[in-house]
This record gives C-alpha cells, sequence and structure tokens, in this order.
C-alpha cells in the first residue's frame, strides 16, 4: 500500500469510528423522545460505517470494529436491565460484529487465493522466462561456430531455406582461403585455429547486420546479399572483402599472408533450392582456385 493510499484510510478509519461513536452516544446516553424513532436508521449507520471500516482497513478495521461495538454493547447493559426496548442496543452491535467477522474473513480468504494465484502466475512467468533463456542459449550453441564464434553451416543453411521458400532475390558470395592447409601443415593446427579466428572477426566485423555471414566449413566462409546484385556490384564487395584475407596478420607469433578465392551465385537464376545453391557456390569456387587463385568466379 503506497502513503497516499495509507493516508486515505486512516483517515477513512476515524471518520467511521467518530460517526458511530456520535451514533451509539444519539442512540444511547444522549437519547430523547425525538431521536428514538430514528434509532434503527442510525442503527444502519453504525452498520454501513463498520462495513467502511472492515472493507477499507482490513484488519486494523475489524479490529477497531469489534471494539466499538463491544463498547456498545457494555453501554447498553444498564439499559436494558431497566428496559425491554434497550435490548436491541445489545442484540444490534453483537450482529454487527458477527456479520463483519463474516465479511472480514472473506476479504482475508480471497486475499490469501489471490496472493497465491499471484505467486503461481509470477512463477510462470520465472519459468516461462528460464525455459526462454534456455531455448535461447540451446539455439545459440546450436547455430554459433566453436572456434570462431560466428554463426555455423546449420544457421547458413535455415537462412538460405528461408529466403528460397519467400522467393527472395539473392546472391551467395563463397570464400575460400587459398592453401589454408599448408598453414597447419607447416605451424600446426593451433597456428591455424588462431588465423581463422582473425580472419572470421574481420568478416563478421565487415558483414555487420548488412549481410548474413557464417563460417560455413572449416577454410570457408559464406555471405548473403540479399536483394537485387548486379555482376558490378557484388565484384566490388568483393573488393571490399580481399583486403580482409590478404592483409597481412600474427598468429601464434607467426605472421602469414594469405589470398581468398570467391565463388558467387544467386538466386534464382542459379538454382532454386539451398543445396543446388551451396553446390553451384562450391564449383565456383573450385574453378576460381583452378585459374590461379585469389580471384573471383561467377557460377556458369
Amino acid at each position: 500500500m503506497n502513503e497516499k493510499n495509507k493516508g486515505l484510510h486512516i483517515f477513512i478509519l476515524v471518520l467511521c469510528a467518530i460517526v458511530h461513536l456520535a451514533v451509539a452516544l444519539i442512540t444511547g446516553p444522549l437519547t430523547t423522545a425525538a431521536t428514538q424513532p430514528f434509532n434503527g436508521v442510525l442503527a444502519q449507520i453504525q452498520v454501513i460505517a463498520s462495513t467502511v471500516l472492515v472493507v477499507t482497513n482490513h484488519k486494523r478495521g475489524y479490529i477497531t470494529v469489534c471494539i466499538l461495538n463491544i463498547f456498545s454493547i457494555l453501554s447498553a447493559i444498564s439499559g436494558a436491565l431497566h428496559s425491554r426496548n434497550a435490548i436491541a442496543g445489545l442484540v444490534i452491535p453483537a450482529i454487527t460484529i458477527a456479520t463483519m467477522t463474516i465479511i472480514y474473513t472473506n476479504i482475508m480468504q480471497n486475499q490469501a487465493i489471490t496472493h497465491e494465484l499471484k505467486e503461481q502466475y509470477e512463477k510462470s512467468m520465472d519459468d516461462n522466462r528460464i525455459m526462454r533463456e534456455k531455448d535461447e542459449a540451446i539455439r545459440a550453441i546450436a547455430y554459433t561456430d566453436a572456434l570462431t564464434g560466428m554463426y555455423n553451416m546449420r544457421y547458413f543453411r535455415e537462412k538460405l531455406d528461408e529466403a528460397v521458400r519467400l522467393q527472395m532475390p539473392f546472391s551467395v558470395i563463397y570464400v575460400d582461403i587459398d592453401d589454408f592447409k599448408k598453414i597447419n601443415d607447416t605451424f600446426g593446427p593451433k597456428t591455424g585455429d588462431a588465423a581463422l579466428k582473425i580472419y572470421a572477426e574481420r568478416v563478421a566485423a565487415y558483414c555487420g547486420r548488412r549481410y548474413v555471414c557464417a563460417r560455413t566449413n572449416g577454410d570457408e566462409f559464406g555471405i548473403i546479399l540479399t536483394g537485387e546484385q548486379t555482376e558490378a556490384d557484388i565484384l566490388n564487395i568483393i573488393e571490399q572483402l580481399r583486403p580482409l584475407f590478404n592483409k597481412q596478420i600474427t598468429a601464434q607469433m607467426t605472421i602469414l599472408n594469405v589470398t581468398a578465392s570467391f565463388g558467387i551465385v544467386s538466386h534464382p537464376k542459379d538454382g532454386n533450392d539451398t543445396e543446388n545453391l551451396l553446390d553451384h557456390a562450391i564449383m565456383a569456387v573450385y574453378n576460381a582456385k583452378a585459374n590461379g587463385k585469389d580471384r573471383s568466379c561467377f557460377f556458369s
């Protein structure tokens, strides 16, 4: 309960208590022949004030109601001993306490049920959040290349499947580092892995959110260019990619200079399904290597 509501509830408690006491005095010690016909109405005002106290202040209001009505019973005892007409002054407060007890009990039960439902809802939300986080973690593991942290071939295939299914025009640049096996054979796989991480970081940084890119296999990378692309557009992108591999690097204290070959396919011209497009892209890369490496080749 915030401070504003708390202050309002206390104000209601005090006001209802004053009303209750005033009515008790009017119908008790201060009653007159003029006010006696209105005692029934005044008693109902006490019941209403008691109800408002319990509904707004709950436990605090219920305790106040009990105290006020017990006070009314005690005040009416002496009168009831001398006159039967004063018996109502005993019965009405007692009935009021019983009625307020029922109301208060129901309020507490409803609050307990509401609290339990809220806890169940919050637990359900937490469980859903945990499951969602686990699903995201599993998905991240399933789609991430363990060595480089890039997307892997599985993710790359799914993106190709999606683009083919939507009949989107797109092109694929398939990159294969030239003679990378010699690095592993000469300097060892640790040096080769360190080099792949560097090249992967460069490719991922270049593609950013513009293009989908992945380490598709060993020393190979795939890039998806969405939308219509002319040969000139694609060659321009390849000229930007080429320095990412040609630029000298140091891996495991070993200075390396490599080149890369590029194979290009376009959808739907070069294939209408993912497998055909990948096969044709790899064929284009092999053609580029067969023609001297460090060059690009469109599938034909």
